[in-house]
């Protein structure tokens, strides 16, 4: 794992801190939520912006490679401005993207909260409509499951072939808010109705959406994150969607 990321406007020496990670999935989140934030004309906390996420935000035009690997761009150079002899290095990794061919069937695991803070407008009522969209646009051969969670977690819809929109429409008008936030329940549930519904050969996807403020259960980051890789290792990807305009980061 990358180290800890240090106080603001503390410099390390890089004969000391030499190490860096480059990772096989593209954060781009930072971005988004300082712009809302600055947008709606609030400053966003030091600790939310991560400039690795701003970059990836924006398409980088890196050539892509000829065969199944990857290309490596890099290019750099002194900063202006900087006390003494500090320099900026961009290493680029790029795949080759999507040729047109044929998307796997999707099975996708939707962990929904529906604590008391997902009332405010905007936050529960726009999963709904979002989950009833993307419902309509799936195919049929892909799956749908919908576990949600405030206290306690409960499986609202075990997993459904999206032949059977009616029943996947009517699971997700049924979602309706509570109390607490036991955002650990919800994600154990949810990862093991993704294990018990595993398709081989299929995109398996487990997809958060909340507005982040755990409350009951584990509600630090890293026992959350800790099961996330437990999981993760076993097949199933995951996603968060964070909700509102102030969601938990």
């Amino acid at each position: 794992p990358p180290a800890e990321r240090p106080p603001d406007r503390e410099r390390l020496p890089a004969g000391e801190q030499y190490l860096s990670t480059f990772a096989l999935d593209v954060d781009t989140a930072s971005y988004g939520f300082a712009r809302r934030a600055l947008l709606d004309g609030r400053r966003p906390q030091s600790s939310t912006v991560r400039p690795e996420e701003f970059v990836n935000h924006f398409k980088q035009d890196y050539p892509e490679p000829e065969g199944n690997g990857f290309s490596v761009s890099a290019d750099g150079g002194r900063v202006s401005g900087a006390e003494g002899d500090v320099r900026l290095l961009r290493v680029g990794l790029q795949t080759r993207g999507n040729l047109g061919g044929e998307r796997r069937d999707a099975n996708l695991t939707f962990v929904i909260d529906t604590s008391g803070s997902m009332a405010e407008p905007g936050r529960l009522d726009l999963v709904k409509s979002a989950l009833h969209t993307l419902v309509d646009q799936l195919r049929p051969s892909d799956s749908v499951a919908i576990v949600s969670y405030h206290s306690e977690a409960r499986l609202v819809r075990e997993m459904t072939p999206v032949s059977r929109r009616t029943e996947l429409h009517r699971a997700i008008d049924s979602l309706d808010t509570d109390d607490s936030t036991n955002l650990e329940a919800g994600m154990v549930l949810g990862y093991k109705e993704a294990r018990r519904a595993f398709r081989e050969g299929a995109t398996n996807r487990v997809i958060l959406a909340s507005d982040g403020l755990a409350n009951t259960g584990a509600t630090d980051s890293e026992s959350i994150l800790r099961r996330d890789r437990e999981e993760g290792g076993k097949g199933e990807e995951t996603l968060t969607v964070g909700v509102g305009s102030e969601y938990g980061d």
